[in-house]
């Protein structure tokens, strides 16, 4: 029964992907190649990089790696992490804050908060040298999710049995196909009070603040923008440009009035299919058995 739902689900999938997704994709890929960013040489002298953190987290590794590429360029000024996310796994979340904390002792990183930063997204950005939203923002979220899907009603009903060998009594735990068992449900939440604290300290050493302060609020509550400013989780209001701009200010080379910093999207032409076969990988696992992490608004 669980094969048959997993089987379904992938079909579904597949389907719209091949009749909607994949010809809206190609046309986006094909449409952005003239507008795709360039080498930096012979731009101006105010250039800041922009790299992008958008929809589900599910991987860092393209993030981390362009954050420390435009640290080490000489020519990019300093970077802003524009961020669109309502968070994602644990581990690339953890992953991006640690680099951030990193490398904005080389150049400055501001993080600029667009429609949606929660969670993992907050996550991201709370390391960075100052964070800017706008107060529609949403933010906030800070908090573990663990789904488990369960059948075992389901199962019974139509006469199908699981048979499962294991070496250890907590070797299944989450299994779908019979009830949990309260030993096994305090051992996941053990588990995922302990990622909440990572949470929450991460954010009192990115914000400066103290961790009981930021347990008053770390309830999973999802806040606006003028919320966050009043929790001190951001610095101010503003967009890209505002965060790009503030990035010459903690170099003590505040650009002049009529002056504009350069933006620059370093990311490669395949960077948005990636972003997006990453953003729908959670679909089938609905249906199958995880105890995936995650930092993410609901």
């Amino acid at each position: 029964m669980k094969d048959y739902f997993v089987w379904l689900l992938k079909t579904l999938t597949l389907i719209v992907i091949v009749l909607v997704l994949i010809p809206v994709m190609i046309g986006a890929i094909f449409g952005s190649l003239e507008s795709d960013f360039n080498p930096i040489a012979g731009h101006n002298k105010n250039i800041v990089a922009v790299v992008e953190v958008t929809g589900v987290i599910e991987s860092a590794r393209e993030i981390v790696e362009q954050l420390h590429k435009q640290v080490a360029d000489k020519d990019v000024k300093g970077v802003v992490l524009r961020i669109n996310s309502p968070g994602g796994a644990v581990a690339p979340s953890q992953e991006i804050f640690s680099a951030v904390m990193k490398l904005k002792a080389q150049k400055p990183i501001v993080a600029s908060m667009g429609n949606m930063a929660a969670s993992g997204g907050l996550y991201s950005a709370v390391g960075a040298s100052k964070v800017f939203c706008q107060p529609g923002t949403l933010t906030g979220s800070i908090g573990v999710i663990m789904n488990l899907p369960n059948f075992h009603d389901l199962a019974e009903k139509v006469g199908f049995k699981m048979m499962t060998i294991k070496s250890g009594k907590f070797k299944d735990v989450g299994n779908s196909f019979r009830e949990m068992a309260p030993e096994e449900k305090e051992l996941l939440e053990a588990t995922i009070n302990k990622v909440q604290d990572d949470f929450v300290n991460a954010v009192a050493t990115g914000r400066g603040m103290e961790a009981a302060k930021v347990r008053e609020f770390a309830d999973g509550r999802v806040i606006i923008g003028t919320q966050a400013k009043e929790l001190n989780l951001v610095d101010g209001f503003g967009d890209v440009y505002d965060a790009a701009r503030a990035v010459f200010d903690l170099r003590g080379e505040p650009l002049a009035a009529d002056e504009a910093p350069e933006l620059v999207y370093p990311m490669d032409k395949l960077s948005q299919v990636r972003k997006f076969f990453d953003s729908i990988s959670w679909i089938p696992r609905i249906f199958s058995r995880s105890l995936e992490l995650q930092y993410l608004m609901p």
